[in-house]
This record gives C-alpha cells, structure tokens and sequence, in this order.
C-alpha cells in the first residue's frame, strides 16, 4: 500500500504567512518547528515553558502530528519573549507585532513529502503529474478535518441532534484507534474511578470532562466542560463527511474516475475529462448545506438536496443550538484546487520525493491520492 507519514521526515510542511513587524507590538512573533506532535501539545508545551495561559497563544491552523512542520504563533503580552528548543520541539523568537495571528490567516502551505510503497511506472507517474497540474484535484477534506473522531463509530453530531450528551461524551470517549481499549472503556462505563484509570494519560481535556462526573455532574456539564474548539471539531467533522459526499457523487455520476477507500466510504477522483468540460467546473464552488449559500450548478443543487435528505437534515434540525452553539453553519469551499510548482523531486526503489503548495485548508494526503489513484495510509 502507499504510505506517507512512514517517518516523521517523510511528512514535512512549513506554514506561509507574511509577518508585519514593529519595533515593540503588543504581540510576540516565534517560529514554532514540531516533530511527532500534535499542535495542542506543542502550544501546551509553549506556554509552560513561556509561564503564560495557553489562552494568549495565537496560531493559524494545526499542522499534522506525524510530520515534521513549521508554523507561525503570536504570544500576547509577552514582556520578555525567548527562545528554545528540545529533542522534538524548538521555537525561535522573531520580532514583535500589533496583530494576532488567528486561525485561518496564512498564505498556504509548502510541503515536501517522500511517498513510499510506490510501484507504478515512471511514465504513469509523469503523466499524472501533468494532469494535475493541468485541472487540479478535488478539494475534499483529508483525515485531520476528522481528527480523533475518525475512530467514532457514529458522528457526535448525531448525538447532540438528538439531545443525548451521554451519547455524545461515550462516543467521543472511546472513539480511539485501539479497539481493545474502546471495548474496555466501554465496559467501564458509569465507573468513573475505573474509566479514568484507563484512559490514555495525555488526554488532558478528555480526563477533565471524566473528572466532572467523578464530582458528580451531568453529562452536559461534563461534555460542556470540552473546550469550545473541541466541541466545534464535531460540527467540522459532520459538515466535512456530508461536503465530501456531495463531491464524490457529483464525481461518480459525470465522469470518469478511480475510487479510493477513505475513513469507511470513497473519494473519487476525475481520471479523464475534456478540456471544454472542466473549463465550465473549474470554478465551481459547493456549499455545506445550501440554505445561506444556494448552488449554482443545478447538478450540485439536486446532490445537496438529496443527501441532506438522506441524512434527515431538515431545517429544524440545521438551526439546532447545543450548549449556546450552533451545530451547522453554512458556506463554500471550492471544489478544485491547483497545486503550485509541483515537482518530482527524486524518484527511488519503491518510493517518490515531491514538493508543492497549497493553499490554506487543502491536504496533501489528497493530492497524493489523486496523483497515484491508490489507497493510502497515513
């Protein structure tokens, strides 16, 4: 099978941004440089060694675990900012500045990923280098939209549509990647004492959420308790499962194409399309859910309905509020995406280097999967 992440070297990506400077700011710049570790751990990391609230770290967007990455953060109010660096985490303090940097802000991503287990030809890699480069890949969601939610059996979502924080808590609880621990926990559940034992040590705000119920509180207090950017990750993940699908529909029914598996269902990718024909989609922009943003594309129109009605997304439930937030929110996101300056690097016994950018909330794993119309792992 291909394989990326192997190694946390074969996975490397570097945020762009540009940096306003002024002699003092209200806010630190640093380089923050990671290896092996998720952005959460390495800001909690920061901010112990900086004696601040993680609160005052500003960031534009996570960067993947298994990686080797770098990416901008601001410290408010930092009177004497310095540098560091550990065995898997360094940051470099850069200067002062007026703004924030918030979630979302950058320019795009450059990454350089060595790709293994590749056995195609050089031809028929050549050539599907060219064809990306001509009409792109399709923009979906790669696995960290997903987050630890990927390993859930149902979206928390559900639950909270429902009303159901017991529901919600369990799934997100136990929704790891360890299947003999999922079992276990589950059966310690209602246990307390017990469940937080088992748990995993490094799940801090997951162990918060336990130690609320330990006190006595309601599933609600305790799922309400997850920080707010936890909670929003469910509602992230949902409407990027449901966007997903209204693409590879919209795939599966108007063009040739190669399916790869993906989280328990499929990402289809164009594998041959006439110039004409792309030109007329290569702008096409779908929703999320098509109540504040209306398809252009009337094929797309027909899609949204339809899978929302599958789904049993009405408009009652799309305005639902739990614990003062709303489940759905509308938008757009564009359904192709050009990578720039890709290149093939190097080409190896069973393996491929490439280097590209992205522009911000695009994934390379999906890029990959386009290229070699393969299943991957990651």
């Amino acid at each position: 099978m291909i394989r990326v992440k192997e190694r946390p070297e074969d996975f490397f990506v570097r945020e762009l941004k540009k940096l306003r400077f002024t002699e003092r700011g209200r806010y630190a710049y640093f380089l923050l440089r990671k290896r092996n570790m998720t952005t959460l751990d390495a800001l909690r990391r920061v901010a112990d060694v900086l004696g601040v609230d993680v609160g005052r770290i500003g960031y534009a967007g996570f960067k993947d675990r298994r990686a080797l990455t770098e990416q901008f953060i601001s410290v408010e109010g930092l009177g004497n900012p310095r540098s560091f660096e550990e065995e898997d985490l360094s940051l470099t303090f850069l200067g002062f500045g007026e703004e924030p940097i918030r979630i979302g802000e950058l320019e795009g991503n450059y990454f350089e990923l060595t790709v293994r287990g590749v056995h195609r030809s050089d031809s028929y890699v050549e050539e599907r280098l060219a064809f990306v480069r001509r009409f792109g890949f399709e923009n979906y969601f790669g696995e960290q939209r997903f987050g630890s939610v990927k390993h859930a059996e149902e979206f928390v979502v559900r639950y909270l549509i429902r009303g159901d924080y017991e529901g919600a808590l369990r799934e997100y609880l136990t929704s790891l990647g360890d299947r003999r621990l999922r079992r276990t926990l589950l059966k310690s559940w209602g246990r307390w004492r017990e469940f937080l034992r088992l748990m995993p040590q490094d799940s801090r705000v997951e162990r918060e959420a336990v130690e609320v119920l330990l006190r006595g509180g309601s599933f609600r207090d305790a799922f309400l308790s997850l920080p707010r950017h936890v909670r929003l990750m469910f509602s992230f993940a949902y409407q990027s499962y449901l966007w997903n699908r209204y693409l590879n529909t919209f795939i599966v029914r108007y063009f040739r194409h190669c399916s790869v598996p993906f989280l328990g269902g499929r990402l289809s990718f164009i594998t041959e399309v006439n110039e004409g024909v792309f030109e007329e989609i290569r702008d096409l922009e779908i929703p999320f859910l098509g109540v504040e943003f209306e398809p252009e594309n009337r094929k797309i129109a027909l899609i949204v309905r339809q899978i929302l009605a599958e789904e049993g997304l009405d408009e009652e439930v799309l305005n639902t509020e739990r614990g003062g937030l709303r489940l759905f929110s509308d938008g757009l996101r564009r359904a192709f995406v050009f990578p720039s300056d890709l290149k093939l690097l190097e080409r190896g016994r069973g393996y491929l280097r490439l280097s590209f950018t992205l522009p911000p909330g695009s994934y390379a794993t999906v890029l990959i999967r386009k290229i070699l119309c393969s299943p991957l792992k990651t």
